[in-house]
């Protein structure tokens, strides 16, 4: 039994999840989960360790697809269209929502042709001019241009692990998604790196519509507007971050935030 808080569905969701399950062969990950994704805030999925929330972010852009025994029941769609339909392209799905790991993972390529290569490769631009702005424009979207604007050519894994997943979710906006999932994106950072993630998260909020797995309660609370609580594949609750945290419903999610286990 899942609850959620009242007006949690949202007529301007990007993404509707019905009834979605993901099996890794007879093992159940995710058990029948249902969530609006909204691009009007940022959400965070929270749960402790091997809860379901990173399987089911990876539904959203069909990345189980990639793992040979998993299979996703339920239904997913983005703004209004079934992403397991047979219409439906999967590279250019993966454009639309885009992902940024936990290990910032840049190309073994220039910082400049970590950004212009998606956009080459789907069309968005192809004379250097027009790469010379979108390049400037992700890099100055991500808080990163005024960095590394001297050195575009060096290569992108050069840079330090905190400008490495800045240059990740640069990369990842580059293509002009219209959601950015985000796996705990700050847990191999220090505090400072972690810092420019958050408030670059902040920025980007209301352009896109931002999910994020985060192992740390502190952070969904820092920057997310809604939150959904994992435990055992399921979707325990779900509501604004601001009553989850101060006044949550269930009593797992109740135990979870107080420190009784996880």
């Amino acid at each position: 039994m899942t609850v959620i808080h009242p007006n949690m569905q949202d007529e301007n969701a990007k993404i509707r999840a019905r009834g979605v399950s993901v099996f890794y062969g007879d093992k159940t990950a995710i058990d029948d989960v249902s969530i609006d994704i909204s691009p009007d805030y940022v959400t965070a999925f929270i749960g402790p360790s091997g809860c379901g929330k990173s399987t089911f972010l990876r539904c959203f852009n069909r990345m189980n697809d990639t793992i040979p025994a998993a299979r996703v029941t339920g239904l997913i769609e983005l703004e209004g269209e079934d992403i397991h339909g047979d219409g439906m392209d999967v590279v250019q799905l993966r454009a639309r929502v885009g992902m940024v790991f936990q290990k910032p993972n840049p190309f073994p390529k220039s910082i400049y042709e970590n950004i212009a290569y998606g956009p080459r490769i789907h069309g968005l631009a192809e004379k250097k001019a027009d790469l010379d702005i979108v390049v400037e424009r992700s890099l100055t979207r991500a808080g990163l241009w005024d960095e590394v604007k001297d050195r575009l050519d060096d290569a992108g894994t050069a840079l330090s692990g905190g400008q490495q997943q800045r240059l990740c979710i640069a990369r990842a906006i580059a293509v002009d998604p219209e959601v950015i999932l985000m796996d705990e994106p700050a847990s191999a950072l220090d505090p400072i790196a972690t810092a420019k993630i958050e408030e670059l998260i902040d920025e980007l909020s209301g352009r896109y519509a931002i999910v994020i797995v985060t192992h740390s309660m502190q952070q969904a609370a820092r920057v997310s507007q809604r939150t959904a609580f994992f435990h055992l594949g399921k979707m325990v609750e779900y509501g604004p971050t601001s009553e989850f945290f101060t006044n949550p419903i269930e009593e797992r999610t109740k135990d979870y935030i107080t420190g009784r286990y996880g």
